[in-house]
């Protein structure tokens, strides 16, 4: 009979890299937000109001890549549900006012 013995501290060493995946997939899907929304505020053609609300949700996006960082050193999952609610909230945003305009 073969036997997968990892150690003791295995359950350990998954949850971190669980969490360490998690942080980092928040922190991209942030900074890939910021780097669109801020991509759209210098598009031509965009009007003043979508340019405005546009460089708003940049600054929220580039909280959310923030607040991904802090999750990541402190493993804080008060900072990591910020974090997608900061890019995921500024995605939905963004799309209702792509699919208004």
């Amino acid at each position: 009979m073969l036997m997968n013995d990892m150690g003791d501290d295995s359950r350990a060493r998954q949850q971190t890299r669980i969490w360490r995946n998690a942080a980092t997939l928040a922190g991209f899907l942030s900074f890939m937000m910021a780097i669109n929304v801020a991509l759209t505020t210098v598009l031509p053609g965009v009007s003043i109001a979508m340019r405005v609300v546009s460089g708003v949700l940049a600054v929220v996006s580039a909280a959310g890549t923030w607040q991904a960082v802090r999750s990541y050193r402190s493993r804080s999952s008060k900072y990591l549900v910020l974090s997608f609610a900061c890019s995921l909230g500024s995605l939905a945003v963004l799309l209702a006012l792509r699919s208004m305009a």
